[in-house]
């Protein structure tokens, strides 16, 4: 079969809110999504009809009922995510038709379709999508593609990694190891980014509504502060004691002398200090807007609530990656770990869950065995005559150093893995939903090459049938 062109390649991403969507792939870079469809379908009631949109005047009416296919990633109502599929399928086209409305027709028989999947979805599930995309929404090639290895390729294709999905209440741990899903290894929380709200209403700001704890989490001024930027904030504070800071001195006798309100006046001096471009993380109190345009203050709390998710992550993932046997490879994903979801936005949290999984899970390697390691390593980049200087160290620290052996069962090293920051508009986007990114690599890599068996076509379908999904080479 002939390769397929960039424009006409289609890429979905189901979430339980909401469904990223791109028809076409740059040429030379890769850009952020296309649309942010709500992942949601209205059904009538008596005829079982679905339709996308609600009309104004069928708004309350008892019998339409507003349909979330997709709850915590899972697909509980198959019927109604089908028919969101075929939704999107056609308004997708229809929008290209505007611009091209000759072309219609024919991309309607040349689309290839990449579907990011759930690790939840069952084989049935699996297998009834793929029986509707070709069958009813006529689609003439299909990859499905599992959300961790979709991530685990946007980071400069990882071999080994840990993927950590946090969701709104749920967080997967999701093992990869050379480029295959360790499904029997996948573990779910059950617990999200919904327990930072909770966090911050019972504990730190319980004077705000829950909108308002949404709107914070989502501002400018909602952010983790790393071990690093803890000590900065103590250090700028030192700074100011010994004089550095004079902006930060208050005279209180000029307060007392002026009548006016204490509150009002540091209110005012942190104003003008946020208007200097003073960093968030150095003032003692900042700004959001709610949902109804109010103009709330906010203290300290703002750098609080999300460590109960963090502490709850990084016990399961040390739970998960101590059941990897292979000690390299255990090693490699420790050293690689990647964070997508919304709650990855939040500035910060991926550097304190490090500091997290670093104070739970790292071993300080003996001197004396890292500079044996650092030696091989460096003996086996040299070439082969490397390969046996390291095979015979390795050999020497099996037999005389059993008791220290242990180290390596565990990390010595844990960080975040790089990120591909030569794709400019998706650095200037943010990260949380990199799978994204890497269902565009993938999807530019199998359905422009020349050989069709790295995903589904229409003429194994018909041969195979639906089971034909788990027999493609990729």
């Amino acid at each position: 079969m002939a390769p397929f062109r960039l424009d006409s390649i289609l890429i979905i991403d189901p979430k339980s809110e909401n469904t990223l969507v791109q028809l076409g792939i740059n040429d030379e870079t890769f850009m952020i999504p296309d649309w942010k469809i709500p992942s949601r379908i209205y059904r009538e009631r008596l005829t079982g009809h679905y339709f996308s949109e609600l009309a104004p005047e069928r708004k309350g009416d008892p019998d339409i009922e507003t349909v979330y296919p997709i709850v915590n990633g899972e697909i509980r109502d198959l019927e109604a995510f089908l028919q969101l599929l075929r939704t999107i399928y056609g308004s997708v086209l229809a929008e290209k038709s505007k611009e091209n409305a000759s072309a219609f027709e024919m991309e309607l028989a040349t689309v290839p379709l990449l579907l990011i999947t759930h690790h939840s979805w069952s084989q049935l599930q699996l297998e009834t999508i793929a029986r509707f995309i070709f069958e009813e929404l006529k689609i003439t090639g299909l990859l499905l593609l599992p959300t961790s290895l979709a991530a685990a390729y946007a980071m400069i294709s990882l071999q080994n990694c840990c993927v950590i999905d946090i969701g709104a209440n749920r967080t997967s741990i999701l093992p990869v190891v050379d480029f295959t899903p360790m499904n029997h290894l996948t573990s779910t929380l059950q617990v999200g980014g919904n327990l930072i709200n909770d966090t911050l209403k019972a504990d730190y700001l319980p004077q705000l509504n829950d909108e308002q704890i949404e709107a914070l989490k989502k501002s400018t001024v909602f952010e983790v502060l790393s071990e690093e930027g803890m000590n900065k904030r103590h250090h700028d504070s030192l700074d100011n004691v010994d004089g550095a800071g004079q902006d930060d001195i208050i005279n209180i006798a000029d307060i007392v002398t002026s009548g006016r309100d204490t509150r009002e006046v540091l209110e005012e001096r942190e104003r003008a200090k946020k208007e200097k471009n003073v960093p968030n993380a150095e003032l003692e109190f900042n700004y959001f807007w709610d949902s109804k345009g109010n103009n709330i203050k906010v203290g300290k709390q703002r750098f609080q609530g999300c460590d109960p998710l963090i502490e709850q992550i990084s016990r399961r993932v040390g739970i998960i990656l101590s059941q990897v046997s292979d000690v390299a490879k255990t090693r490699a994903m420790w050293e690689n770990i990647v964070v997508i979801g919304g709650t990855s936005f939040i500035p910060g949290f991926k550097e304190k869950l490090i500091d997290r999984l670093t104070e739970d899970h790292l071993i300080d390697e003996p001197e004396q065995e890292r500079a044996k390691r650092e030696e091989d390593e460096s003996n086996e980049a040299a070439g082969s005559g490397g390969r046996k200087k390291n095979h015979k160290a390795f050999q020497n620290i099996i037999a005389s150093s059993a008791p220290t052996v242990e180290y390596v069962q565990a990390p010595t090293t844990i960080k975040m893995a790089k990120y591909a920051e030569y794709f400019p508009e998706w650095k200037k986007y943010g990260y949380g939903e990199i799978q994204f990114l890497g269902g565009q690599i993938v999807a530019k890599q199998v359905f422009i090459h020349s050989r069709d068996v790295f995903y589904i076509t229409k003429e194994s379908y018909n041969k195979y049938g639906p089971s034909c999904i788990w027999d493609t080479e990729f």
